[in-house]
């Protein structure tokens, strides 16, 4: 009888062992990379400063980015790989910096002198998008965007 326990419980070890080395192994798939494309670009001037965002908040400016970076532009064209994303709804900005002021230039009504554009390639009236309209869910180990500017 003793030889049944232990081993039973040997048994049943091994088993919770194997489940949580699968368990382990999906998260790791719940992460992948992100390839952003961004064309249209009226030249190859300055660089593109982009955003990705993971809340409504942060894309609106009220909390921190999740990711940001500088690009630079070959052939009117820029590109971005963002590595190890947790699967989830995120939504991109981005702007043509042809001055590289850090700014996005405006007239004196403060429309955009500069390109600009958003994930889903949304657009806005009055203004950027909403996060509803430029969000999109990141679900794939690899996964491709591309934003045309304005």
């Amino acid at each position: 009888m003793r030889i049944l326990v232990n081993l039973f419980l040997i048994l049943q070890i091994f088993c919770s062992t194997l489940l949580l080395s699968q368990n382990t192994q999906k998260e790791t798939h719940k992460i992948g990379n992100l390839f952003v494309i961004v064309s249209n670009l009226k030249n190859n001037s300055g660089d593109v400063k982009i955003g990705l965002f993971n809340s409504e908040e942060s894309f609106k400016g009220k909390s921190e980015k999740y990711r940001g970076s500088v690009l630079k532009i070959i052939n009117n064209r820029a590109e971005w790989r963002i590595e190890n994303i947790p699967y989830g709804e995120y939504a991109i900005k981005l702007f043509h910096d042809e001055d590289s002021d850090d700014e996005i230039d405006t007239n004196f009504l403060g429309i955009p002198k500069e390109s600009y554009g958003f994930s889903n390639n949304a657009k806005g009236i009055f203004g950027p998008p909403s996060f509803e309209k430029a969000k999109f869910q990141f679900k794939d180990k690899e996964m491709r965007i591309e934003i045309k500017l304005n």
